[in-house]
């Protein structure tokens, strides 16, 4: 048997150029690294360069544009922001491990552990000393929640793992021989694997292609499927016609029993049903309360800290609030109601001893958000820090141990995992406010549709109930008014009594379609002080979404 020339007894990197030889364990290399990363940072508060540079980069987008994503995508865009920058990330990965190879190992020696310490440590450096401090992150993540020590340590393990599995891939792939095929043999091979069914090159970008086809209608799909279809659209000089901004004197509510109805949203919402929104791409801070502080200090007096068992024996006061979130679309799904249970923020300040001169209170999280409210919200009695929530301690993903609470403002100022508490005399703006969002953030009255579903078909001449919920901060509902003839005309609701003034109202209106067909059913509410509903259309960014919500029903 002939013997196969020395010429073709190559190594399959020694195919390669040192550069893609390198890249491809780099690669490998680096997924794993990131998987470390990752889990450093859920359990560990290690710094993660996703969540670190996906803060920059919703920074630097536009608020257009953000509002343009979220709307397509909803909830899921920063998830998918976030494995994007993941992966990005990876392949940074492979490319360092590229260069390395090329400037190290050029003749495609095997590599020595003491190569992959070197690229750890190169990698460990200008992670710390210049791509953290380009993010406003500090010196190897100083200015993160989780201090200097963690990020310094997590970032060397990061580095450790994948300079070690960079050599140790290399070695492994360097070490599989292969020979060089005829291009004849290849192309009898390639016709003879496709015929046993195998993967041809061709055969796989194609499947490839639609995979991601199917995962993009795939993703269309499940947004409406959650979200639902777009909202009926009514000419708004439909709604403008005999529109009162204020009625003086305000109506007298229609309070009322109301019939149970299918899809009504609940009065009190259950801990695991309340909407949940967050910066963070990947994971929410996991905080133990053994080792938690809240401290208050700034432009105080007496700057004080309280461990969880003295902010528990504070004096607390319960109350009934609404919550919602300012990037809530008109009849969105990001509106919840609870019963909490915490300390006035007031009482706080008032142990601190405000000095003259202050301005704004600031809150910062564990996660490393910031926001902040002017100093006489903060007084207000119903501004509490949140220890409790419908009768139990305050669930991890709505900021266990401690969250604000901010009647009348939308749910960005109603900051979670609160660690610490500032008092400031200059004007504050925090995370999204940096982005483009208001930094006043009072709630726009809204009311929503919540049954019959929109496209839904009814019986005609029959009793149908149209129920909802409305909400306008701490203002109070008055009315409701309803329309099933796309604004023409408007009849009252009746209200359910509410827990209290920050809470959501439910409402009611018994109709009975007089005829088969379409119908446009419309909402609009008006507070206690008689301010009506603004009809005006407007997106979520900068100051909330306003408009009337509206569905199409057939009935039969």
């Amino acid at each position: 048997m002939q013997k196969v020339p020395e010429i073709m007894k190559m190594t399959w990197l020694r195919a390669k150029s040192p550069f893609w030889s390198g890249f491809i364990a780099g690669l490998g290399a680096g997924i794993i690294a990131s998987g470390v990363m990752l889990l450093l940072s859920i359990y560990w508060q290690g710094v993660s360069l996703p969540e670190v540079f996906g803060s920059v980069f919703t920074a630097l987008m536009p608020p257009p544009l953000f509002d343009y994503l979220h709307q397509t995508i909803g909830a899921d865009a920063k998830h998918i922001l976030f494995y994007g920058i993941l992966v990005g990330q990876c392949l940074v990965f492979g490319v360092c491990g590229g260069i390395f190879n090329q400037r190290v190992n050029a003749v495609g020696d095997a590599l020595r552990l003491r190569q992959g310490l070197l690229l750890a440590l190169i990698l460990w450096l200008v992670a710390g000393l210049i791509l953290l401090p380009l993010t406003g992150a500090g010196f190897f993540g100083a200015a993160l929640s989780s201090g200097l020590l963690a990020g310094l340590l997590s970032l060397a393990v990061v580095g450790l793992v994948f300079g070690m599995l960079f050599v140790l891939i290399y070695n492994w792939m360097r070490a599989a021989p292969i020979k060089e095929e005829p291009k004849i043999q290849k192309r009898e091979r390639l016709l003879k694997e496709q015929a046993d069914g195998r993967y041809t090159r061709r055969a796989l970008i194609r499947d490839g292609a639609l995979v991601i086809g199917a995962a993009a209608v795939g993703l269309f799909l499940w947004n409406f499927i959650v979200n639902g279809a777009p909202s009926v659209k009514v000419p708004v000089s439909r709604f403008f016609k005999n529109y009162k901004k204020k009625i003086v004197p305000p109506p007298v509510p229609n309070y009322g029993p109301i019939a149970p109805a299918p899809f009504l949203s609940p009065e009190i919402t259950s801990n695991d049903q309340f909407y949940q929104v967050s910066k963070n791409l990947s994971a929410d801070p996991t905080v133990n309360a053994s080792g938690w502080t809240l401290t208050v200090d700034g432009q105080v007096e007496h700057p004080f800290t309280l461990n969880y068992q003295e902010a528990l024996a504070q004096p607390m006061k319960q109350q009934y609030e609404s919550l919602m979130c300012i990037s809530n679309e008109v009849g969105g799904p990001y509106m919840s109601n609870a019963l909490w249970e915490g300390i006035p923020l007031g009482d706080l300040l008032q142990r601190a001893g405000v000095k003259p001169g202050a301005t704004k209170v600031v809150f910062h999280a564990a996660d490393d958000y910031a926001d902040s409210i002017h100093l006489s919200k903060a007084l207000e009695p119903t501004t509490l820090i949140a220890f409790r929530m419908n009768g139990a301690a305050l669930p991890q993903e709505h900021g266990f141990p401690a969250r604000m609470l901010v009647p009348g403002i939308y749910g960005m100022k109603h900051c979670k995992w609160l660690a610490h508490i500032e008092v400031v005399n200059y004007d504050f703006q925090g995370y999204w406010q940096q982005r483009g969002w208001s930094d006043e953030a009072p709630v726009r009255m809204t009311s929503r549709i919540d049954t019959p579903l929109d496209g839904s078909t009814i019986k005609a001449h029959r009793v149908t109930y149209i129920a909802g919920v409305a909400f306008s901060g701490n203002k109070g509902i008055s009315e409701v008014d309803v329309s099933t003839d796309s604004g023409t005309t408007w009849e009252r609701a009746v209200l359910k009594q509410p827990l209290s003034n920050l809470t959501w109202v439910l409402w009611e209106y018994a109709w009975t379609p007089p005829k088969t067909g379409s119908y446009i059913i419309s909402v609009r509410a008006i507070d206690l002080e008689g301010n009506v509903q603004d009809p005006t259309e407007e997106p979520p960014v900068p100051n909330g979404s306003s408009g009337y919500h509206s569905i199409s029903i057939n009935a039969s």
